[in-house]
């Protein structure tokens, strides 16, 4: 079983139909999705491979919703409930870029889980955002741990460049040092600001991580796959004309690589090339979504 653990969270998704009118109206369509990183990633992957989700959430209506929306995609959801579940506004410019304004609320106030939430996954797969503030940070990095000590594997998406920049770059390699992940997935900003990856080669970052699988993204350029230190795969990725909107489509491919993986034996280029191909079905449709 694959396992997710982190943040969920409602998305306000605001999709500009032009650009934007500073003062006055912008014509837009609102819809209102499930987000957070960690249970977009469980959503995509639950009707691929069996998945767990374990978070935090309100005991309030966004968070009853948002429980029976993880279910419905065949995900176990084992979630905590106290505060106020998160929200986050996504501004969707007419181009599909994002700019997210953020209010995690219930995601950062996870508490210790019940060691049995862990029982049975072969992969804990565990998003940088759980690590911003609150119990959840330490509560996730005690999960990994306890992952590790039952023989399980742990992958780690590092999740934003401006998160990496408000940590600080060396204490966050600390942290991921901390977490000791079997794979690491990153984009092109996360990768440079942690020396990763130089050119089309491995940085010097990379030799902290020497028994860690590095999934290097570059958006629409090829993945490069790194293995004890080594470039050993560059995965292209098939272009996408009808692209909507970017939200999702990093945790899309997450979740792709990583049902794809535990059900090939470890395949890393198949795997690759299912997470590109679910990547791009996201991007085809608003929020984080995909297109029938």
């Amino acid at each position: 079983m694959l396992g997710v653990i982190g943040d969920v969270v409602q998305d306000v998704v605001v999709w500009q139909l032009e650009p934007q009118r500073n003062a006055t109206d912008t014509k837009s369509e609102i819809v209102l999705r499930r987000g957070g990183s960690a249970a977009n990633v469980a959503a995509f992957a639950g009707p691929r491979y069996p998945t767990r989700f374990i978070g935090c959430v309100g005991d309030d209506l966004g968070g009853h919703a948002l429980a029976e929306e993880l279910a419905g995609h065949g995900v176990d959801v084992r979630l905590q409930r106290r505060g106020q579940t998160g929200t986050i506004v996504l501004l969707v410019d007419e181009h599909g870029e994002r700019t997210m304004f953020p209010s995690r609320g219930a995601s950062a106030l996870l508490e210790p889980i019940d060691p049995g939430w862990l029982e049975g996954l072969e992969v804990l797969h565990v998003t940088a955002y759980s690590f911003e503030s609150g119990p959840t940070a330490d509560t996730v990095l005690d999960a990994v741990q306890r992952q590790h000590a039952q023989g399980g594997l742990v992958s780690l998406d590092l999740s934003s460049a401006g998160l990496i920049e408000h940590y600080g770059v060396a204490e966050f390699l600390d942290l991921v040092e901390r977490c000791h992940p079997e794979l690491i997935s990153a984009n092109e900003d996360e990768c440079r600001l942690l020396g990763l990856v130089d050119g089309g080669a491995a940085g010097a970052g990379l030799e902290r991580f020497p028994a860690a699988i590095v999934l290097a993204r570059h958006g629409k350029d090829a993945t490069m796959v790194f293995e004890r230190g080594q470039l050993v795969a560059t995965v292209a990725v098939p272009p996408v004309d009808d692209v909507r909107d970017l939200t999702g489509a990093g945790d899309a491919f997450n979740a792709g690589f990583l049902a794809a993986y535990l059900g090939n034996g470890g395949d890393l280029i198949a795997s690759c090339e299912a997470g590109h191909a679910l990547s791009a079905r996201v991007l085809r449709s608003p929020g984080a979504t995909e297109a029938p």
